[in-house]
């Protein structure tokens, strides 16, 4: 099942090449925005003892003469966040070095204590030329509204620059308060636009939609006797914890100075929900206040946000597979995969949400592929259509979205 030659594996720790690599494994999450590699450095002769330092600026390199006809891609650019040294007289001296990317600074930087957004809109917000999130020690170069550049990057394809989209919805005003961090508050935004936030290999922060009408790049299938079978092992999970059929937010209208009605507290309150009886063959009923939902509409497009990323989360299956490329494309998130599995009763297109490529010296390469339902990752106001492909049977559902009475 393997494609052939293996995978090779370079890491510059500030400007210098680090060859000693005794393994390494990458991580692609669309959900992550602090995605991390992991190599392992033989440290022979106490050669990088004194190198390797935490905050140290890392690009790690992956090459196969399948893919891109032999160039080298970069999938990974950060910073060294951990390290850890061992020795045994066995196995001699090694250092472990953890490297995130930029989005690891805001995950867990907190962002400036009383910072007011009066009058500013998603683009200054999430532009780190003008949003006091940012500090250019990070090393942001800039925000661009598509995903599309993001992954081709990843798979290391060339691209050409493209002007950034501006957002230029006004941001509702709220003011940071202790330990409110970064990525929570770039987030909170985001979501009111249906967009993601993840991080370029060029330094740039992307608020995108998955784009779910991509052709698949890749194929998993697991059929009984079928030679082009390419799954090592698989396992999926099924959770009703999330799977809601009916979701409702309450936020209430800022600065409402009409009748009140004495009799009705709620009568300045807005309302958005959502009903899917077929989700489950019970009641599940989830219930949100967000204060920040001042409109019916945010509040609407809040329930239906809240609705599909339960149905993301309630269905995952990983396989693993060979190699770390399929079809001459590196294997990345963000992307479609056409599956054929008899043993989980799955055919048809999924949505890959992360990848995780694993090498060594002694054991070939494999890579471990988290699939989710496709469609479902975003929040769109209107009717959530059915799934065009078959589902576990566990997964199926019937009905109709409805309006609140």
């Amino acid at each position: 099942m393997s494609e052939g030659t293996q995978t090779t594996c370079r890491v510059n720790v500030n400007g210098t090449t680090v060859e000693e690599i005794l393994d390494w494994d990458y991580s692609d999450d669309v959900m992550s925005i602090a995605e991390e590699c992991h190599f392992t450095v033989d440290n022979k002769a106490r050669k990088y003892r004194d190198l390797l330092r935490i905050g140290d600026k890392v690009e790690f390199i992956l090459q196969n003469p399948s893919v891109n006809g032999g160039a080298p891609t970069v999938k990974h650019r950060g910073r060294i966040v951990r390290r850890h040294p061992k020795y045994n007289p066995r196995d001699g001296s090694t250092i472990g070095i953890t490297s995130a990317d930029l989005g690891w600074h805001l995950q867990n930087c907190d962002a400036p204590l009383w910072l007011s957004l009066k009058n500013k809109t998603y683009a200054d917000v999430c532009d780190p030329a003008t949003s006091k999130f940012f500090d250019p020690s990070w090393g942001f170069t800039g925000v661009r509204f598509d995903g599309n550049i993001r992954r081709s990057l990843k798979q290391g394809v060339a691209v050409a620059a493209l002007q950034a989209q501006k957002v230029l919805d006004v941001v509702h005003v709220i003011q940071i308060e202790p330990g409110d961090k970064v990525f929570d508050k770039l987030v909170q935004y985001s979501k009111r636009i249906n967009l993601l936030v993840n991080v370029s290999p060029d330094g740039q922060l992307c608020c995108f939609l998955p784009d779910y009408s991509q052709e698949p790049l890749y194929y998993i299938r697991n059929v009984d006797g079928d030679e082009s079978n390419n799954v090592l092992d698989c396992e999926a999970e099924e959770d009703a914890k999330t799977r809601w059929t009916e979701v409702t937010v309450v936020g209430e209208q800022v600065g409402w100075d009409g009748p009140k009605d004495a009799q009705n507290p709620n009568a300045t309150k807005k309302r958005g929900n959502v009903r899917h009886p077929g989700n489950l063959p019970f009641l599940h009923r989830h219930t949100v206040a967000d204060g920040e939902m001042y409109q019916n509409g945010l509040a609407q497009k809040h329930a239906e946000w809240i609705y599909k990323r339960g149905r993301f989360d309630a269905w995952w299956v990983k396989y693993t597979v060979a190699d770390h490329h399929q079809n001459g494309h590196w294997w990345v998130a963000d992307t479609m995969v056409y599956v054929v599995d008899d043993e989980l009763g799955l055919a048809g297109n999924y949505y890959v949400q992360s990848v995780r490529c694993r090498g060594s010296k002694t054991g070939g390469d494999t890579t471990e592929v988290v699939i989710r339902l496709p469609g479902v990752l975003s929040a769109s106001l209107g009717v959530i259509a059915d799934p065009t492909f078959r589902t576990p049977p566990s997964e199926s559902t019937t009905g109709t979205p409805q309006a609140a009475p």
